[in-house]
Order: structure tokens, then C-alpha cells, then sequence
């Protein structure tokens, strides 16, 4: 019988040597144990930044629940706590990036934060056997809600924000201007004097 020979691909005899030395598969001549190197320490990092911004909303949501159980009026500790949040957020005190990679992740797994309300709701089905009508009212209702006051305090945060940024500029911006809707025609009226004044 006669043997045939058939002779290796270049794709198979091309390899990625240790060394870093650039070839096709590494153009950047970076060693792959270098990259693995240099990848965990950036997870490293990533996780210990991670750590720290969830210590930190934990601790506010602590002090949130020490300010609840002080106060004379019943107020829920995470309410507490989101307005501590948001006084530091718009004082400056913290910056949005300081806590960016802890908010990103609880927005992006928000849904499963709601397993145990739904699962309450499962085990007290027979308290509201004979009020479902009322209870999807309810709950129909303050959905509703919600969505109103969050809509409408997203706008006074956004305006209050441009107004605080506006004085640390230094310039000469007007509070009414600025929780003032867009085309009232009292803003018409301010701007010529505001842009004169810019411009002087």
C-alpha cells in the first residue's frame, strides 16, 4: 500500500508562543500570560470596587433606619435612606461614579428584588380571598402613583440640579427660570435680560 502524507496547515502549525513575540495571532505582541495578568487584576480591582460601594449603601441604609426609628412620625427606613442618598448626591458630598458600578448592577437584577413581595403575596393569599377586586384596585391605583410622583420628582431633581450647577458657574441664573416649564411665556420674557447681562 502506498502512504500518503498530507502535510499540516499553516493554521495549525502557526502558535502563540509565551514570549510575546507579534504574530497574527497576538499583533499587539502582548504574552498571553501578561493578558491573563493584567485581566485579573482588573477583575480584582472591579470586585474590591464593588465591595466598597455596596458597604457604603448599606451603611446609608443603616443610618437611614437609625434616623426612621428616632423620628416622632412613622417613615419607612428606606425612604430615610434614599433621601440621605439624595442629599449626598446633590450636595456633591458623593459623586455619581463613586457608587456608578454598584447602581448599574441593582437596575440590571431590579426584577429579582421583587421575588420575596411576590412570594408574601402567594403565602397570604387566603387574608384577601374575598378582596381580590379591591386589592387589584389598589394596586392599580398606586402604580399609578407612583409613576406620577416619580416622573414628577425626577423633573424638580433635573431642574434643581441645573440650578445648583448653575451657582457653582457663577452665573446669574434665576430659581423661578429654572422650575419653570419650557415655553412659559415668563422665561420668554426673562432670557433677553439674562443673555444682556451674560453678555455685559
Amino acid at each position: 500500500m502506498q502512504r500518503i502524507y498530507i502535510e499540516p496547515s499553516d493554521a495549525r502549525r502557526s502558535t502563540t508562543p509565551d514570549d510575546g513575540t507579534p504574530n497574527e495571532q497576538n499583533p499587539d505582541g502582548i504574552a498571553p500570560r501578561a493578558r491573563r495578568r493584567d485581566k485579573a487584576k482588573r477583575d480584582s480591582r472591579k470586585l474590591g470596587m464593588f465591595c466598597i460601594q455596596l458597604a457604603f449603601l448599606a451603611g446609608v441604609c443603616y443610618v437611614g433606619n437609625a434616623v426612621s426609628a428616632s423620628l416622632p412620625i412613622a417613615i419607612p427606613g428606606n425612604i430615610c435612606s434614599m433621601a440621605i442618598l439624595l442629599v449626598l448626591l446633590i450636595s456633591g458630598i458623593i459623586a455619581e461614579e463613586k457608587i456608578a458600578l454598584i447602581s448599574n448592577f441593582l437596575l440590571k437584577y431590579m426584577p429579582f428584588f421583587f421575588i420575596p413581595a411576590g412570594v408574601t403575596i402567594l403565602t397570604s393569599l387566603p387574608l384577601i380571598e374575598g378582596r381580590i377586586p379591591q386589592f387589584l384596585l389598589v394596586c392599580l391605583l398606586t402604580t399609578v402613583i407612583v409613576f406620577l410622583a416619580t416622573s414628577i420628582t425626577v423633573v424638580l431633581v433635573t431642574r434643581l440640579q441645573k440650578y445648583v450647577h448653575a451657582k457653582r458657574a457663577g452665573r446669574d441664573a434665576r430659581l423661578a427660570a429654572v422650575f419653570t416649564l419650557k415655553g412659559d411665556p415668563r422665561v420668554a420674557q426673562d432670557t433677553p435680560a439674562d443673555t444682556t447681562r451674560e453678555g455685559a
